[in-house]
């Protein structure tokens, strides 16, 4: 497990690995933070996202489009869930807030829950809303104590799951996606390719295509935040990208914010934890 002053990355056992990606905890209690600094700022993810506020309030943050004052929803549901988002969000704690999000894998998804990730894009509910009753009531059994919450919510979870094993865990987005395109590879004896393609997005939640932004970014944000002034061109090159404006029109797409944006607020702005979190694994 990494360390940030208020945030902290877990990872699964070798057992949840299989559906389980990464956990992140987020505790502001205790901190002397000013409003802007509560500003939480995540990035597109192919993954199914499950949360768990303990303590506090967070609200969703609606960024007019062409500029003005932003929205806020009214406060999140203490369980959430949130689909695999093709747009980077951001939410804001009115005050102290103590909350952990585990990212889960689509294809896991299916095999835990029973529901296709497909069928949730772009979307934040309360968890009661899309889990079966019965998970729910094993989610929401942990009391909110102050240490192993994520040992117990990686084993309610991992209580959670229907149907067979899943194959074997992914360190990031680009093995996990690796590892879909092989089993894609093997189903297409005998199948149109069209066919094939359909099988993937159901396993995966978005095509093939889509998933490659996400795992070109990765790439990127772990070039960033590795290096002290990067050369764009560079980056963009050993990220995967065609060429440096490709690669600015994905991270844009990705963050919400051009390259050099982004890699001025991940070094100085507090809403940016998340990115330096995952900088760290």
């Amino acid at each position: 497990m990494s360390t940030l002053p208020s945030a902290r990355l877990h990872h699964p056992t070798r057992l949840t690995a299989t559906g389980i990606h990464l956990g992140v905890e987020r505790d502001t209690r205790g901190l002397d933070l000013r409003p802007e600094q509560r500003l939480n700022v995540y990035p597109a993810s192919p993954l199914v996202v499950l949360s768990w506020i303990f303590h506090g309030q967070l609200h969703s943050v609606q960024m007019p489009a062409e500029g003005g004052t932003p929205v806020l929803s009214e406060a999140l549901a203490g369980m959430l869930f949130t689909g695999p988002s093709r747009r980077p969000s951001m939410s804001w704690s009115p005050g102290p807030v103590h909350a952990i999000s585990i990212g889960i894998y689509p294809d896991a998804f299916k095999r835990l829950f029973g529901l296709q990730a497909s069928d949730f894009i772009d979307l934040v509910l309360p968890m009661e809303q899309v889990l079966p009753v019965s998970a729910c009531q094993i989610l929401g059994q942990i009391p909110p104590g102050e240490e192993g919450l994520f040992d117990q919510l990686e084993a309610a979870i991992d209580q959670c799951a229907q149907g067979a094993v899943a194959t074997r865990g992914a360190l990031t987005l680009n093995h996990w996606l690796t590892g879909l395109m092989v089993k894609m590879a093997a189903t297409r004896t005998g199948t149109g390719l069209r066919q094939v393609q359909r099988q993937f997005k159901r396993w995966a939640g978005q095509s093939q295509r889509e998933l490659q932004r996400y795992v070109r970014a990765e790439r990127a944000f772990a070039l960033v935040q590795q290096q002290e002034n990067p050369v764009w061109s560079e980056v963009a090159l050993q990220a995967g990208y065609s060429d440096q404006s490709h690669f600015g029109r994905e991270v844009k797409r990705v963050s919400g914010f051009s390259p050099a944006q982004f890699a001025q607020r991940m070094k100085t702005d507090e809403a940016f934890w998340m990115y330096r979190l995952l900088g760290e694994s």
